[in-house]
């Protein structure tokens, strides 16, 4: 009997601090996840969190994969699921920065002329949303 009990207790002990190295790592997660997005929203001027609006309304998901985008599962552009933020160029001749990317999201044929990518015309303030969003993927 006292055997029992003694494997029970052991058994709950183990659970509970498999429990509690299971929070502590999801709250490390978490962390870092803000941290990289609030990072991203400095780096842009831009609020990521309100990106998903505007890339849906102006048809951003016709043409790319956005991760956390409803729907976004375009095949003409590169995905856009994590991976920007470690590529060397936008639009394969702008150095990737903020600032270049932002130009681009606004005016892609100005830059140039024979990319798929329309310029958009979006205001500067939603594709600095737009870029601290992308950016904030990884």
């Amino acid at each position: 009997m006292r055997s029992d009990l003694a494997k029970l207790l052991s058994g709950v002990i183990v659970g509970v601090v498999l429990l509690a190295i299971g929070v502590a790592a999801a709250n490390l997660w978490i962390g870092r996840r803000e941290h990289v997005r609030h990072e991203s929203d400095v780096a842009t001027g831009g609020v990521g969190d309100r990106a998903i609006p505007i890339m849906t309304a102006n048809g951003c998901s016709g043409c790319h994969t956005i991760a956390g985008v409803p729907g976004a599962q375009g095949q003409v552009g590169p995905r856009l699921d994590g991976s920007l933020a470690g590529r060397v160029y936008i639009g394969g001749m702008l150095a990737n920065n903020p600032e270049n990317l932002i130009r681009w999201i606004r005016s892609a044929r100005e830059i140039n002329p024979h990319t798929a990518m329309p310029s958009t015309r979006i205001t500067e303030q939603q594709a600095r949303d737009i870029a601290a969003y992308l950016y904030g993927l990884r």
